[in-house]
């Protein structure tokens, strides 16, 4: 690459003066690299000490100080200015592919802050995956089609795990957590239901109690999710054994098993809302306290420095959550007529 080519494309921009913006070349490389291409693109070193607003003898003793160090002459000093030596025209070829190195950097972050590229790093448990999360990943990606999602559906523990190790930039909880590097940004009301199959009788909305449900066939998730422990937890603190048939680690499974054997399952709405939005599956009119005062967390690191692309969707989820609230209250009291 010659000098001109340099001059026509590739060297740092000019400075309208001392209040002019650095580039980010100017940031990423040492003050010698910068002298050295301004000197290359304008063969003056008055000239390249006017453009650059430095001490031509600030430029001379940077340059000395490059041959030094690289070993070999850079430039011939003429009367009428200097010209590249053939060591000199070889630096001056690796300093410009590390320009637009450099140039691709500030474009890639630019495009990041703009959200035209970026991976959403998710760790979050089953039961808002479908249709919620789903739907909101389409909507966000309808706007931002650069955006890519990295989902990862698991138990709480492996949720918190992965924004624990980095490896996940967002995590969505069910129930309440203690976690010192963790934090909330978010939550949804989701209380813990009992949900039964339509033509169950208790389906009918008559108050009932877990003394009423415990002899009832239920089906329940594993230990790995916390509505396994929540749901034990109330019925060992009323006295009683409930009539678990069966536990499972995927929700969807639970739900058909239920609504094919008639057994109670016990899930919070967003877990189970598309067979409730269908009539598959009917909230009971339970009355349970340790059920009532659940949520849905959006969860952080924090000392995490989101990517725009991240805490953008974080912040439309937040909304969402508020959004969700109002659509929940709505439909159980279109299907339980309450």
């Amino acid at each position: 690459m010659t000098a001109a080519r340099l001059a026509a494309g590739v060297a740092p921009p000019e400075r309208a003066g001392p209040a002019a913006a650095s580039t980010a070349f100017d940031l990423l490389t040492p003050p010698v690299s910068r002298y050295f291409l301004e000197l290359a693109r304008s063969q003056s070193i008055r000239q390249a000490a006017d453009r650059l607003q430095v001490a031509p003898s600030a430029i001379s003793r940077q340059l000395v100080k490059l041959e030094k160090g690289l070993g070999a002459q850079l430039l011939d000093r003429r009367a009428d200015g200097v010209k590249l030596t053939e060591a000199g025209q070889l630096l001056l070829d690796h300093l410009a592919a590390i320009h637009n190195r450099v140039d691709r950097i500030s474009s890639e972050i630019t495009d990041l802050n703009a959200l035209r590229k970026g991976t959403i790093q998710i760790a979050t448990v089953e039961g808002i995956t479908r249709p919620f999360l789903s739907n909101q990943i389409a909507s966000f990606r309808q706007r931002h089609p650069a955006v890519a999602f990295r989902l990862r559906i698991c138990g709480r523990q492996r949720v918190l795990e992965a924004l624990e190790q980095y490896v996940s930039q967002i995590g969505f909880l069910y129930d309440h957590f203690s976690h010192p590097a963790i934090m909330e940004v978010g939550r949804w009301r989701q209380p813990l239901l009992a949900l039964a199959p339509a033509g169950h009788p208790f389906t009918d909305q008559r108050p009932i109690t877990l003394a009423d449900l415990a002899p009832e066939p239920c089906v329940l998730p594993d230990e790995t999710f916390g509505i396994h422990h929540i749901v034990k937890r109330a019925f060992a603190r009323a006295s009683l054994s409930p009539r678990f048939e069966m536990v499972a680690d995927q929700l969807q499974f639970l739900c058909e098993h239920a609504v094919r054997t008639g057994a109670i399952v016990y899930l919070p709405l967003q877990a189970a809302v598309n067979d409730v939005v269908a009539r598959r599956l009917i909230p009971l009119n339970l009355d349970c306290a340790e059920f009532r005062h659940r949520h849905i967390y959006a969860v952080v690191r924090r000392d995490h420095t989101m990517p725009p692309p991240a805490a953008a969707f974080l912040r439309e989820i937040v909304q969402a959550f508020a959004e969700g609230e109002r659509a929940d209250a709505a439909l159980l009291a279109e299907v339980t007529g309450g």
